[in-house]
């Protein structure tokens, strides 16, 4: 499928932004001399000027974003609350994983000692649940981390083959619109010096036409009164017999 030049006029065109300005020059082929660049940055110096608009303001032209998937999440919404007021990260307790004594207010009570016992079995079963994941690591993790790395891999190489498949596809889009505009600019070139040659030889037919009227006018002066009276007469039937026939036309 040919892929236009330029939009088409009179149709309705819908932008990325609201309000803006539809262009449909032809950047391979029109050239900008350096005092049309010099016009529009001065155009744009005066509307930077006189725009009130902050840069945060252009942001409402876009489209809005999509709904975001944080909302109704609690811990979420909490979370980016706490990020955007600054306040820092609550810090890991890891008081629950010290081995403490009883106080020694409590070094009689034997629920507080019971309590303490407690603690120091379920800290000892924490340390053996870590030594046996370290052995897993030690047996499987090499395998696991080479797995993972061959799946990262997989996935970094169909992204760079979609990526090259983007910018095929972008390479091949302007090439055929710098193929299409350039082909469009040899034609405007050429009709636009069939115009210029129409335009000379029409003012040059003009100049050749106002000189034989000046001729006739002299002409029309040297004869006697009566022969000019004759001519004018004639000349009157003849735009009157035109008239005639152009209305009759417009009756038909």
């Amino acid at each position: 499928m040919a892929v236009p030049l330029a939009l088409t006029h009179g149709e309705d065109q819908k932008g990325w932004r609201r309000n803006q300005h539809l262009v449909d020059s032809l950047p391979y082929i029109d050239s900008l001399t350096p005092a049309e660049k010099r016009a529009v940055d001065q155009l744009i110096e005066e509307e930077m000027r006189s725009s009130s608009k902050r840069p945060s303001d252009y942001l409402g032209d876009l489209e809005p974003l999509p709904e975001s998937r944080i909302a109704g999440n609690e811990l979420l919404e909490k979370e980016m609350a706490r990020a955007a007021a600054g306040e820092a990260m609550q810090a890991m307790d890891t008081f629950r994983y010290n081995l403490e004594p009883p106080q020694p207010s409590k070094r009689n009570d034997v629920a507080a000692w019971r309590a303490a016992l407690d603690n120091a079995y379920a800290q000892l079963e924490h340390q053996y649940n870590r030594l046996l994941n370290l052995e897993l690591l030690l047996k499987f993790g090499p395998d696991a981390w080479r797995a993972h790395n061959e799946q990262l891999a997989a996935f970094v190489a169909r992204l760079q083959a979609q990526l090259a498949d983007v910018r095929r596809r972008v390479d091949d889009l302007n090439r055929e619109r710098k193929l299409q505009q350039h082909a469009a600019g040899a034609e405007l070139g050429q009709l636009e010096a069939e115009y210029l040659g129409l335009v000379h030889k029409n003012a040059e037919i003009e100049g050749a036409c106002r000189g034989l009227e000046a001729e006739v006018a002299a002409m029309r002066d040297a004869l006697p009164a009566e022969l000019q009276q004759k001519l004018e007469q004639q000349q009157q039937r003849r735009e009157e017999a035109d008239a005639e026939a152009e209305a009759d036309l417009m009756q038909v």
